[in-house]
This record gives structure tokens, sequence and C-alpha cells, in this order.
């Protein structure tokens, strides 16, 4: 149980690491952003895993829920922060 938790977190992480870097190629460098993309990569990979069983496994977690919850989840509040708060979506 724990190793799962631990590899979709890590999953998750990467994951919203490279939402991050596909942000940077439109925006400045932005802390915030990273630690809200890190954070929501986590926590939408570990919401993938438990929410849909579907694909391969490895290291107890269904990887391509994982995968696809991680980048959505970050994607979204990405665009959202960049649109409602911050007023700056790349057009």
């Amino acid at each position: 149980m724990l190793l799962s938790i631990i590899t979709a977190v890590i999953v998750g992480l990467a994951m919203g690491a490279a939402v991050y870097a596909i942000d940077r190629f439109f925006h400045e460098k932005s802390i915030i952003m990273l630690g809200l993309d890190l954070a929501f990569g986590a926590l939408g990979s570990y919401s993938g895993t438990y929410l849909v069983n579907y694909g391969p496994h490895l290291l107890g977690v269904d990887i391509l829920p994982t995968l696809v919850g991680g980048l959505v989840l970050s994607f979204v509040v990405t665009y959202g922060v960049r649109k409602f708060v911050l007023g700056k979506v790349a057009h």
C-alpha cells in the first residue's frame, strides 16, 4: 500500500514538472507555478490511480490513469491560475 502511494506521488511529481516545463515556453519563470504544478500533479496521479482501474500495473499502481491524472489536474490548475488569478494566458 505504501509503495503504491509513493510510486503514484513520484509519477505525479514528474507529470507536474512536465507541465511546468511546457508552461515555461510561454511564460516567465515562477516558483509559485512550479509548486502548484508539482503538488497538483502528485494529487492527480494519486487520485487517478485509485479512481480508475485500467491498464498495466507497475509497483501497485495503474500506469495510464496515474499519468493522465497527473497531467490533466496539473494542466487545469496551471491554466486556471494563469487565466483567472494572474490574467495571463498565451494567445
